[in-house]
């Protein structure tokens, strides 16, 4: 591996209360800082949440500094405005988490951004291996369910930067009339491990699973089998 490479891995956010947060936010946070998941920082992109975490390894930033400072195992930025979600497609709020990402990239010099809801679980070492192993095209897994591929779990590397410039240059208002699974230009699409939006479809996470998605409820185990 290049030791120009550098990793960030990030998911989106709204938390209304400290109890939202410790089911979803910093469950995923726990779950993620303990992988073999290569990463030279960790951000949560919030869409100005009312709740404000202030975890002792979590630093809150409003805006992005010059440098990113030690210390902290985690980021979270905080929009100043709430864009939301309206309808069906209207997931503003997320397209701006999701595309900002692309901001901090380019801002602090990482090379590979790795998106991982913060509804989504890896569970397996050979996904988490094939993660570290992307490192060229933009690459999203798969959602069986529908067919389509799976937008909670993307690798975008840096050859595959100016194409996600491009989608941001469309503009909220344009990409809100679609879903990301059938707007955003992947190149790559993985099929080759098993996963689903378990929290939608099914009471339990099947022990073969290698991710997990939609895992929205407290009671639903995600457990990193290696």
């Amino acid at each position: 591996m290049s030791g120009a490479r550098r990793t960030l891995v990030f998911c989106t956010s709204y938390c209304t209360d400290r109890e939202g947060w410790r089911q979803r936010e910093r469950r995923w946070l726990d779950h993620h800082l303990a992988l073999p998941l290569e990463r030279d920082a960790v951000f949560v992109l919030d869409d100005a949440s009312p709740f404000v975490p202030d975890d002792a390894d979590v630093q809150v930033l409003d805006a992005l500094p010059a440098a990113l400072p030690g210390g902290p195992a985690a980021f979270v930025y905080r929009f100043a405005t709430h864009e939301g979600r309206q309808g069906l497609y209207g997931h503003r709020g997320w397209w701006r988490s999701f595309l900002f990402s692309l901001t901090i990239a380019r801002s602090f010099g990482f090379t590979r951004i790795v998106h991982i809801e913060s509804d989504a679980y890896l569970l397996t070492r050979r996904v988490v291996d094939r993660i570290n192993a992307l490192d060229d095209g933009w690459t999203a897994f798969w959602f069986p369910a529908y067919g389509v591929p799976e937008p909670a779990l993307q690798v975008i590397a840096a050859d595959a930067f100016d194409a996600m410039a491009a989608v941001a240059a469309q503009g909220l208002d344009v990409l809100v009339q679609d879903l990301a699974e059938n707007t955003l230009p992947y190149t790559r699409i993985e099929r080759n491990f098993s996963g689903n939006r378990y929290g939608e479809m099914r009471g339990r996470i099947p022990s073969y699973a290698d991710y997990a998605c939609q895992v929205n409820v407290p009671w639903l185990d995600v457990r990193y089998r290696g």
